[in-house]
């Protein structure tokens, strides 16, 4: 698997040229338009970066525990992660709701690609909602009548929903900066859904809603590892996070 990987691309480079870029989309687009708001935005105004600092320790974990694998990361926001993961060998599907943020994503992409054109087979970008997004829905045939001409007959009608290629057992799935005030239901129906990956890595605090208190985290924790292989806690990944890592496969 390492032959596919190709050259490494400094994380330092991407740093820097991924900051030029934001700058550029925020230029022409402005900090709402772009779907920036002051998560992204504060990079540019504070001369942050291109990268912080959990995404760069996320990305170096899984560069170096996990190289090249295939990753979901769902809530992608505006890609950088997914970036950077894809130009260093990995297969990445990110997962985005937000259509301003989806929009600056395929500019970040589209930008990468003029430089390193394997990136393209590399890195898809799925607009829509986890889990949904990675479901496929059959199309069921209209039935037809002798009596109508074919071009009036009606649409297919969209079958029931399997789930797509993007739910692997061998993919890690990764949630990041996930605090979407989820509904209790949405948040069940994406637990459920992590045992379908080798495993999961995310951020306890910032799980569908914001969980400031260290027993809300264990709880949360404790839900997810009831049904995993095995789980841990990752303090060394960035001051301030909580990720967490569920093995299931």
């Amino acid at each position: 698997m390492r032959a596919n990987l190709g050259p490494p691309v400094s994380l330092d480079f991407l740093d820097g040229y991924l900051f030029r870029l934001l700058q550029e989309i925020v230029s022409k687009h402005g900090l709402d338009e772009s779907g920036f708001e002051n998560y992204y935005g504060s990079r540019i105004t504070e001369k942050i970066g291109g990268l912080i600092e959990y995404e760069e320790r996320l990305a170096r974990y899984l560069l170096e525990g996990y190289p090249g694998r295939r990753v979901v990361h769902a809530g992608i926001g505006i890609g950088i992660l997914a970036c950077v993961l894809a130009c260093n060998g990995m297969t990445v599907a990110g997962v985005e709701y937000y259509p301003k943020r989806v929009a600056s994503a395929h500019h970040l992409r589209s930008a990468l690609i003029e430089i390193w054109p394997e990136v393209e087979a590399r890195y898809e970008i799925i607009e829509g909602n986890y889990p949904d997004a990675l479901m496929e829905r059959a199309k069921t045939a209209p039935p037809t009548s002798r009596f109508l001409p074919r071009w009036r007959a009606p649409k297919p009608a969209a079958g029931p929903s399997t789930p797509g290629p993007w739910f692997d057992s061998n993919a890690i799935l990764i949630f990041t900066n996930v605090a979407s005030s989820w509904s209790d239901d949405t948040l069940a129906s994406i637990i459920a859904s992590l045992p379908r990956f080798s495993e999961v890595l995310l951020d306890l605090r910032l799980f569908g809603t914001i969980r400031d208190d260290e027993q809300d985290r264990t709880v949360l924790f404790d839900r997810i590892a009831a049904t995993a292989r095995s789980a841990e806690k990752l303090p060394q990944l960035a001051i301030g996070s909580h990720f967490a890592r569920f093995v299931f496969a």
